[in-house]
């Protein structure tokens, strides 16, 4: 095989060119200096440079944070681009983070890390981006993801491994807000404090929210009061209980309606429920199953597996079927979790404790938002044939394009090199 060498600089990413030039065009990086602050005038770089940085070294496949030195070598000489190394970022970052909040309960100490003016970011850039309409009926899924790590201050979480359990609350494809946990916080404890600072921050930024869902840590009435209270319809998974079964057992038989959930045959149907030893009714929707060994449970006196949704919905369209359709639904948001994890390495911590990387965590989730933006906006224009590709498929597909900047006839030109016409409606 013969080889020739050149040492002619080609950057491999020119597609990074055409996200930065929207990037400036809309104007995101003065939107989040504007939110975030000035880190001081003798500073070479701003805060948005050295989260913009975080961003397109994910763009780039960059798999951790050191990744933005490589990147910057790779793209040589750029007019416009104001990337700073890898070191500069993680001082960004520092500089961002708040003091944690310790709560001890008895023999257990909970670490809790509250970031008000970041979580006031993510939902205005998601407005400026209209990645979310404040006036549509919007959903809020609120969950909480174990974040599996070693770092000097991860606890032990339910699942006997180590790392951190933080509270994420989503519409669609967008985190609105983020609350840092330590991994041995239960998700429901102080679950309600955590959605009414949540809903709080949504209603400061005009954020319309039509219907919660969650999964059974949600089943407080201190939850419910707090969901209530902002006038939501919720859908929250209801804990297996004595009460329950009652409610189960006095559903006529002929009540129950055979549908296919998931590509399987079950039955659905809804009773009055009153949780929580409190007088207040809701509706109990019930979904249950044939077990498959056909043995009879003790408590239900049947060969049927429950599984049981507590909603506030009384609409007449909100029947069984499309309630437990729509609180599946929910598991379209927790794939967020590992779009966060494996395309914006949330799995790949940068720092030793919670209150420096919950920031990473609000760094990734702008650059998700950006992201999502950045896809539709180029969708639009014909660029890419759809907007649920991913970033691997986003970096084969657009972003690895061999370019440079050459100056010709006193102006600088971006010269590409390849034979694909979809770059063709970002310069024409």
């Amino acid at each position: 095989m013969k080889v020739q060498q050149s040492t002619q600089l080609i950057n491999p990413f020119g597609g990074i060119q055409f996200v930065l030039k929207h990037i400036k065009e809309e104007g995101i990086d003065a939107f989040i200096d504007e939110q975030l602050g000035s880190r001081g005038a003798k500073k070479e770089y701003s805060i948005s440079d050295g989260l913009l940085a975080i961003h397109y070294s994910h763009l780039c496949g960059g798999s951790c944070i050191e990744d933005i030195n490589t990147l910057n070598e790779h793209i040589g000489f750029h007019p416009g681009l104001s990337s700073p190394s890898a070191d500069t970022s993680l001082r960004v970052m520092q500089e961002l983070k708040t003091e944690n909040t310790i709560v001890e309960n008895g023999d257990v100490i909970h670490t809790f890390n509250h970031h008000k003016k970041l979580n006031d970011l993510l939902q205005k850039l998601a407005i400026k981006t209209k990645t979310v309409a404040c006036d549509a009926k919007n959903i809020l899924d609120f969950d909480n993801v174990i974040l599996d790590h070693e770092k000097y201050d991860a606890a032990r979480t339910y699942k006997m491994t180590t790392g951190y359990q933080p509270a994420l609350a989503s519409i669609g494809r967008q985190v609105v807000f983020i609350e840092g946990r330590g991994g041995n916080t239960p998700a429901g404890y102080k679950m309600n404090e955590t959605l009414a600072a949540c809903f709080e921050s949504l209603k400061n930024n005009g954020i319309h929210i039509e219907h919660f869902r969650s999964d059974s840590a949600a089943y407080q009435q201190s939850v419910v009061e707090v969901v209530e209270e902002n006038r939501t319809d919720f859908y929250i998974r209801i804990d297996d209980s004595q009460n329950l079964r009652d409610a189960i057992k006095d559903i006529p038989e002929t009540e129950w309606k055979e549908t296919i959930i998931n590509n399987k045959k079950v039955e659905v149907a809804d009773t009055p429920f009153q949780p929580f030893g409190e007088k207040k009714t809701y509706r109990a929707v019930v979904q249950r199953r044939k077990r498959k060994d056909s043995q009879y449970d003790v408590f239900t006196q049947s060969a049927y597996a429950y599984y049981a949704i507590m909603t506030s919905n009384e609409k007449p369209e909100a029947t069984p079927e499309w309630v437990t359709g729509f609180y599946n639904g929910r598991g379209d948001s927790e794939r967020n979790f590992d779009i966060l994890n494996n395309d914006f390495n949330c799995n790949r911590l940068p720092f030793s404790f919670l209150d420096a990387n919950m920031v990473y965590l609000f760094a990734a989730a702008i650059s998700f938002t950006l992201f999502e933006w950045t896809k539709k906006l180029f969708f639009c224009k014909g660029v890419i044939e759809s907007t649920a590709i991913r970033c691997k498929k986003f970096l084969f597909d657009f972003i690895i394009l061999p370019a440079k900047w050459i100056k010709t006839g006193r102006q600088w030109v971006y010269k590409i090199f390849t034979t694909r016409t979809c770059y063709k409606p970002l310069f024409e």
